[in-house]
């Protein structure tokens, strides 16, 4: 959902007045749960996120280049996506923002494993919702694990990452 806020401020000698106030909620298509920061370019740092093309990315090399006689300072960015695993190289000039995702993390229970999916639920919320496989070997390892000892399942724990709307298995913990 959208909210857009439109004020209306009528100046009159050193004061000002509201005049009108609009709240609309917009709803889109295809709304995802996402929150997303603007962030200059010249300030993130290799291991950090940022998004490119829709898809959140992790920064894998940063190289800034000086400035020339009548030129801009650039920026040069290697970056990965987190769930295409796709490599991008940018060149952005120093002075310009980019949008960087928040992380939301947390901690669910494994409630079923099949083949390509697994279901989740959030321990904070309770809300149920299936993940993809990790592309970690140490974690598919564990999953695969837990997939054949299903009475394990119920005392193991994964931390999951929402990152852009998507959710991905970051980490599986068995106790």
């Amino acid at each position: 959902m959208i909210s857009i806020l439109i004020v209306n401020l009528v100046k009159m000698p050193n004061l000002f007045f509201q005049e009108t106030l609009i709240i609309l909620n917009l709803k889109k298509k295809d709304e995802v749960n996402m929150s997303i920061r603007k962030t200059e370019i010249q300030k993130l740092k290799t291991g950090q996120y940022m998004m490119v093309e829709g898809e959140p990315c992790i920064i894998k090399s940063t190289e800034r280049s000086k400035s020339g006689k009548h030129g801009h300072a650039k920026v040069r960015i290697v970056c990965v996506g987190v769930f295409d695993n796709n490599k991008r190289s940018l060149t952005i000039p120093s002075g310009h923002v980019v949008d960087t995702p928040e992380i939301l993390k947390g901690n669910a229970q494994i409630n079923f494993i099949e083949d390509n999916i697994i279901n989740i639920m959030n321990l904070e919320t309770y809300e149920s919702f299936d993940v993809e496989w990790p592309a970690e070997e140490d974690s598919r390892a564990k999953l695969k694990e837990l997939k054949s000892n299903p009475p394990k399942m119920g005392t193991s724990q994964v931390e999951f990452w929402e990152i852009a709307g998507k959710k991905l298995i970051n980490r599986v913990i068995i106790n």
